[in-house]
């Protein structure tokens, strides 16, 4: 059942949040979203074997639901953030014919983190989830994640990737949109649906979905950091062009095997500066290695050749969707600016799962 206290809270809080005023507007119809299985990325067990064990984060324990027993610990593990609890239906955000005063009795018309147009989230169009507002006892902002970041949603061997979407309540957690509910099979009416679980959530620190109501990117970059938690990602061996954004190819710059030389974005033509062989999770051409420099994590450090050390910033992981990924920074291999320009210099940026940041090796 919904959480009744939610709705007082989501009034609390969004009453500080610099939003722009929601009008009382007719609700929307929106097509309800079908049920369905993950379609690249590992399996649900293989996600759950990665968050087995829990290394408590949180001073203290949620409960389920407002007067519950505090019994739900959040977790870290594996580079990841992580909790098991029930589902409630989160109806909040956008007026539709699913979400609504009508059905949902606490129904709130905003939610925590708008759109890219500063409008509130659809719930029954956008899988997303409801963290608690941040606490002493918690505050998911001190562990890399905000509004958009990741999460893979798993449920009797389902997996839905959704986003952080909504704060709700300081002392419950497990709540999640129409959306997300009925991706999972889970009734997601707000009055009678959700389930008891378990559920779980695995949030990706340091993801973010850009646009956050755009869900085709939620499963691109939440399949890739999926695939990095279970390590399935390592390059297959073999020897060929990387051919990315507007069909150009990774290149050395002036086929300069020089230390320190960039690596960038130029016409395909066959050349050894273009010759890439993927050998125990580097990426290599002309005898030497695809590094980061300075050994930055930042976005925005730069790509270049340098002599291989086997250090972890010579590291680097192909996905099943098509992204380059330094899991070190645990960010992608990017065209910078998402230029086509020959000689554009190549970068480390959080994984958006925009077309920059696409590769294939052939």
């Amino acid at each position: 059942m919904r959480r009744v206290f939610a709705a007082l809270a989501g009034f609390l809080l969004l009453a500080l949040l610099p939003h722009a005023p929601v009008a009382n507007a007719a609700p929307q119809a929106s097509p309800a979203p079908q049920a369905n299985t993950l379609q690249a990325g590992p399996t649900a067990d293989q996600l759950l074997a990665k968050v087995s064990t829990c290394q408590q984060i949180s001073s203290g324990r949620y409960a389920h639901d407002e007067g519950g027993a505090a019994t739900v610990p959040v977790c870290q593990n594996n580079g990841v953030v992580f909790f098991s609890a029930d589902m409630d239906i989160d109806c909040d955000g956008v007026r539709t014919t699913q979400c609504n005063e009508n059905t949902d009795c606490c129904f709130y018309p905003d939610t925590a983190f708008h759109t890219s147009t500063d409008q509130p989230l659809n719930a029954a169009q956008l899988p997303y989830i409801v963290l608690p507002q941040p606490t002493s006892n918690w505050d998911y902002r001190n562990y890399g994640i905000d509004g958009g970041s990741v999460v893979a949603v798993i449920y009797q061997g389902r997996v839905e990737y959704a986003v952080v979407g909504d704060t709700g309540p300081t002392g419950i957690i497990g709540e999640a949109s129409y959306a997300t509910a009925a991706g999972l099979g889970i009734d997601p009416d707000p009055s009678t649906g959700g389930t008891e679980g378990p559920v779980t959530y695995i949030v990706f620190p340091h993801t973010s979905v850009n646009p956050i109501e755009n869900h085709d990117v939620a499963n691109s970059v939440g399949e890739d950091a999926a695939n990095r938690l279970v390590g399935t990602t390592t390059p297959p061996a073999g020897s060929g062009a990387i051919v990315g954004l507007g069909g150009k190819c990774m290149d050395v710059a002036g086929a300069n095997s020089t230390n320190g030389t960039a690596v960038q974005l130029y016409d395909c033509n066959g050349s050894a500066a273009q010759a890439w062989t993927a050998t125990n999770g580097t990426l290599r051409a002309l005898g030497k290695c695809l590094d980061v420099r300075d050994r930055s994590t930042a976005n925005g450090a730069k790509l270049q050749l340098w002599d291989c050390t086997g250090g972890a910033n010579q590291q680097f992981t192909l996905s099943g969707s098509g992204t380059i990924v330094n899991p070190a920074a645990n960010k992608c291999v990017d065209v910078t600016n998402k230029s086509t320009a020959n000689s554009t210099p190549l970068q480390l940026w959080t994984c958006t799962g925009a077309t920059n940041q696409k590769w294939t090796l052939s």
